[in-house]
């Protein structure tokens, strides 16, 4: 044992002797000539690129000031490092209070203008979004108020996506959060859909590819009540077509659910993100009211938006 020690220890101190000679250095040893091996060449690492999803129109921001679509959040990756605002603008008319219809002398309107700041990490999104609402409405018999109206700010909402998750073979998550805060006056705002309590959503979503110019997304998530008197699970499913470089198709169904006895809400949209140039996107879309559990219920709505990245 102690001969076989000696012999693995001289050639280990011949190998460390050969590794320690100066590179490209030539030896005379009597018949035998010795070179070391060198220092191999250095190679750039290879950097690592979007190949599942490459952005297109359709990755912009939702009203949760997050990468998304109209309404679901999606796990598309933005590239790092960005600060990039965002506005909508929505309009809709009151028809409505949790499924009634109003009387035909009753009406309202609610103008919505939202903008959102969003940074974008090397593994997660931020976003804060900040709305102004503009709202009348006259419907004394359903209510049991005068007609009146109201303009003022909305809740804030901050908004965090965790976006550092890998490429599947087809697919990729994304999960996050997005606080609501009461913030104005909320009281003044329920018409417009402004709620007294604070709100905590929390969600995953998969946003899968189809084709070379589909994407399909999923989104499931709850929303937590401070007072816990309206607690609800949303989803959303929706689909995008790149129809050229520049214009990207939207289709999506969102819908939320309250514990039973028929308090859901479920929504259609319909919409088209334009790219005018790398750092310019457009929106426009109709949603269509399909079922409804809303204090202020509606049966259209348009919005259309923008966002700028730098």
């Amino acid at each position: 044992m102690n001969q076989l020690f000696k012999i693995s220890f001289s050639i280990f101190m011949l190998m460390a002797l050969m590794v320690a000679l100066p590179a490209q250095a030539q030896y005379n040893w009597g018949d035998y000539e010795v070179f070391s091996v060198g220092t191999p060449p250095k190679t750039e690492a290879k950097k690592a690129k979007d190949s599942l999803f490459k952005l297109s129109p359709r990755n912009s921001f939702n009203a949760d000031g997050l990468g998304g679509f109209f309404v679901a959040n999606t796990a598309d990756r933005f590239e790092s490092g960005q600060l990039i605002l965002s506005s909508r603008y929505r309009f809709h008319e009151l028809t409505s209070n949790r499924g009634t219809s109003f009387f035909q002398t009753e009406d309202g309107h609610v103008s919505t203008w939202e903008s959102s700041l969003t940074w974008v990490g090397d593994w997660a999104e931020w976003g804060f979004t900040i709305p102004v609402h503009d709202w009348s409405l006259s419907a004394p018999r359903t209510f049991g108020t005068r007609s009146t109206a109201e303009t003022g700010l909305g809740n804030m909402r901050i908004g965090w996506k965790a976006t550092y998750l890998p490429d599947k073979s087809y697919y990729r998550f994304a999960y996050g959060a997005m606080a609501t805060v009461t913030t104005g006056n909320p009281e003044h705002m329920l018409p417009a859909g402004s709620k007294t309590n604070d709100e905590l959503k929390l969600f995953g979503c998969v946003t899968t590819r189809e084709t070379d110019r589909a994407t399909a997304n999923l989104e499931l998530g709850a929303v937590l009540d401070s007072e816990t008197e309206d607690d609800r699970f949303i989803y959303r499913g929706g689909m995008s077509y790149e129809a050229t470089k520049h214009v990207s198709l939207i289709g999506e169904l969102a819908g939320e659910i309250q514990g039973g006895d028929d308090k859901d809400t479920l929504d259609l949209v319909l919409g088209i993100r334009l790219g005018i140039n790398e750092t310019w996107n457009l929106e426009f879309a109709y949603y269509k009211n399909l079922r409804t559990f809303r204090e202020y219920g509606w049966d259209d709505q348009l919005q259309a938006g923008y966002s700028l990245r730098w």
